[in-house]
């Protein structure tokens, strides 16, 4: 396994003045979508599968708030105050309650890392014309197969991007999101947030989690090269037709554009085959038994680089005190 920093020439790249340049822009446009008021229509597509959804951001000088309706499919409806995320499921009368977690298009999922440049190659490829708006066109190229590519549209005045598409090996598109339609910097009513149905008399529930070490029970993750660790949580699960609630450990890996969740569940039923494995789109899950523990990899990056992750995973008992 190449081990970061191995390439003196690959980080001297990534310190020169023009790469210091490409990470300042892609910092500016994680920044638009998290400082920008904006209402539009998304149109996601992977595969076959298309959704749209209603989107209203409102950037009060201090927090963003959100407000995303699914326009087609099952009703749902996800309302976000600062790092509180409402998930409402109007035929169930059900609202999930989350905190933290990735933030959806157009921002990236997770903070940039300093280094995002090292794994991939910035380049400039003219314009394209977006939601009625002309866009810059950047594709992000990765320098090595653990990863997928990025084709990026971005609004020049605003920063906000527009269009994102993720690319395998050959260049095919493996999923897309643009706007269909943008309002951005425009005044936004607050009560364009508030959610579009009465939860009163609704069951809420809250997603139950706290920040735990896995050395301290004797599980270890070596992520693959790029691959920084954002989180290291317990969750107690509920639901799945069992009774009894269950608790699983997650570690979130990412190295800025992609992000990997290894969940890692004692107790949890014996797997059918040694290897369970499934994509869909840019997504791919793998399981695999580690002694009486389930270890599930769930991430948008090639296979190879879920594999790597889920061999990774071992336990040693925690050391007696």
């Amino acid at each position: 396994m190449l081990l970061l920093g191995s390439h003196p020439g690959r980080a001297a790249d990534a310190a020169a003045p023009g790469a210091q340049r490409d990470a300042a822009w892609l910092q500016g446009v994680q920044d638009a979508a998290r400082r920008q008021s904006f209402a539009g229509t998304i149109i996601y597509q992977r595969g076959e599968e298309m959704h749209a959804s209603r989107v209203v951001q409102l950037f009060d000088g201090t927090e963003s708030r959100e407000r995303v309706l699914t326009l087609d499919g099952q009703q749902r409806e996800f309302i976000r105050n600062g790092e509180e995320v409402q998930c409402l499921y109007p035929q169930l009368r059900r609202v999930v309650v989350e905190h933290g977690g990735a933030r959806s298009f157009p921002a990236f999922a997770q903070p940039l890392p300093a280094d995002v440049l090292t794994h991939y190659e910035l380049r400039r490829s003219g314009t394209e014309r977006v939601a009625s708006r002309a866009c810059d066109v950047v594709e992000l190229v990765p320098r090595d197969r653990l990863r997928y590519g990025y084709r990026l549209c971005v609004e020049p005045t605003s920063g906000l991007m527009f269009k994102a598409q993720t690319l395998n090996e050959r260049g095919d598109i493996l999923e897309q999101v643009a706007f269909t339609d943008v309002h951005v910097g425009e005044p936004i009513d607050p009560a364009q947030l508030r959610p579009s149905w009465s939860t009163a008399g609704w069951t809420v529930d809250r997603q139950q989690s706290e920040a735990t070490e896995l050395r301290q029970q004797g599980w270890s993750v070596t992520p693959p090269t790029g691959f920084h660790r954002l989180a290291e949580v317990v969750r107690h699960l509920i639901g799945g037709g069992d009774p009894s609630p269950r608790s699983a450990l997650q570690a979130v890996y990412s190295d800025g554009l992609a992000t990997v969740s290894v969940f890692i569940e004692p107790g949890a039923p014996m797997l059918d085959e040694p290897l369970e494995s499934q994509r869909r789109g840019p997504v791919t899950a793998i399981s695999r038994q580690v002694g009486d523990a389930r270890v599930t990899v769930v991430g948008e990056v090639p296979p190879a680089t879920a594999q790597s992750f889920a061999a990774s995973v071992s336990h040693s008992p925690p050391p007696q005190h």
